[in-house]
């Protein structure tokens, strides 16, 4: 493409395009003189005359910030961020494969088998307890931002709505920027992050009890509508006629409406589904609720 990004990185081409931000696959030249095994990266690019572009830069440097050392398998890598005199930009790990949200919508509606939709909730959650472990909330999980790759791994691909556990000062900020910017999906966001509330672990928890649904069953647990709505609207999601009834309670308790009824941790919550149906029959008990 010509242009080269901090005199480092040569944009190769573009792999996703919105209304504020480019993200293309770029040739690192260090990288590439190094001999690196693979110089190829990913690096998004605040567009220049993008609305709100000033919000939009602070949330992508302070992703990297948090992000840069938060290294796990399951976690797409952040490498940096910088500005080249003309360009705010984000570099990390470059991925071959397809977003979640491919999967589904190439699926046509039809679920996954529970096989396929523990594991990909097992790898997600995985990547989502090392982020709380370091005091770090996502906050927007959802197919698109889990991705697939060609050899198999499954790694949570976009942070720019993170926020940190224990900083309410730090929290008011980036908090006032998301819901400035409109960064937050209704559809994925517990109602605790909707109404403004501080986040906990348990949002996390919600999001990814919705996308275990929706890969399960093919349809959202509440249409669409968000959660505090459905909240409102005292609405119930059917169980799924794929997995046991014991298996059902600790989905539901993962889409409870309200935080107090909901399980508190990711890690938790991923143990619990992901145990078989003859474990509960074999310690006479059923999957406990909270």
């Amino acid at each position: 493409m010509g242009y080269v990004l901090g005199g480092r990185f040569d944009l190769a081409e573009v792999i996703s395009e919105g209304g504020t931000s480019t993200v293309y696959r770029a040739i690192d030249r260090i990288g590439l003189w190094a001999r690196e095994q693979t110089p190829e990266v990913a690096v998004k690019v605040i567009q220049p005359h993008a609305k709100i572009r000033q919000e939009l830069v602070e949330l992508l440097h302070r992703e990297a910030r948090l992000l840069r050392d938060c290294v796990h398998r399951n976690l797409v890598r952040i490498y940096d961020s910088d500005y080249d005199g003309k360009y705010h930009y984000l570099v990390m790990e470059f991925l071959k494969g397809r977003s979640l949200a491919q999967i589904l919508v190439d699926r046509q509606g039809r679920p996954l088998s529970p096989s396929v939709s523990f594991q990909i909730v097992r790898a997600a959650g995985q990547g989502l307890v090392h982020m709380h472990r370091l005091g770090i909330v996502h906050g927007d999980l959802k197919p698109r931002n889990i991705f697939m790759t060609s050899t198999g791994e499954i790694k949570i691909v976009d942070f720019g709505t993170v926020l940190m556990l224990d900083g309410p000062r730090h929290h008011e900020r980036a908090a006032a920027l998301l819901d400035q910017i409109g960064l937050l999906t209704p559809a994925y966001a517990s109602p605790e992050m909707l109404m403004g509330e501080p986040r906990a672990e348990s949002d996390d928890v919600y999001s990814l009890a919705v996308v275990a649904y929706l890969t399960l069953t093919g349809t959202h647990p509440y249409a669409q509508w968000p959660a505090n709505e459905a909240l409102n609207a005292n609405l119930t999601p059917p169980p799924p006629p794929t997995i046991s009834p014991a298996q059902w309670r600790v989905l539901a308790s993962g889409l409870a409406l309200n935080r107090r009824d909901r399980i508190e941790t990711v890690g938790e919550f991923v143990q619990r589904l992901g145990r078989p149906p003859w474990f509960y029959r074999l310690c006479g008990q059923r999957a406990p609720l909270s």
